[in-house]
């Protein structure tokens, strides 16, 4: 699916929650989606695919098919995998370029800042740096060596 689209997804997605949202619903949900994530296997949790940053234990990996990125992730919170499975919706199964030129608009659309202490928020940031590093790493390791 284009990236655009998942955004605009996911954002429909939240505009089906209650309209007058509190944060123990917006929250709730995040929670809801962290059940919907592909398990990462247990020997990938470890130092190496630890995201730096992070207050909370967030682990990341990536693989290249057809020269596309996907990712998995998993975290030992709830909520904080919620926040990731939404970044792994709109950027797993696309091109490095794509992944690290996108703007994630619907971060604004949702109003997740609004929910997010600053813990959270840094939390969130170095998720989508460790994202974008480990795109451009499976890229360049697929390339052809002179």
């Amino acid at each position: 699916m284009d990236i655009n689209r998942m955004q605009d997804k996911i954002i429909a997605e939240f505009e089906n929650l209650a309209t007058a949202v509190n944060k123990f619903s917006y929250f709730r949900h995040l929670k809801k989606i962290s059940n919907g994530s592909q398990p990462m296997d247990p020997e990938d949790k470890n130092d190496r695919n630890l995201v730096t940053g992070c207050s909370r234990k967030v682990w990341v990996t990536a693989y290249k098919e057809d020269g596309r990125i996907f990712f998995k992730a998993d975290s030992e919170h709830s909520i904080t995998r919620g926040l990731v499975n939404l970044l792994l919706k709109v950027y797993s199964g696309h091109t490095v370029s794509t992944i690290t030129n996108t703007d994630l608009y619907f971060l604004h659309e949702i109003k997740l800042f609004n929910y997010l202490s600053a813990s959270w928020m840094r939390d969130f940031l170095s998720v989508i740096q460790r994202i974008k590093s480990l795109a451009i790493v499976q890229h360049l390791d697929a390339a052809p060596r002179s």
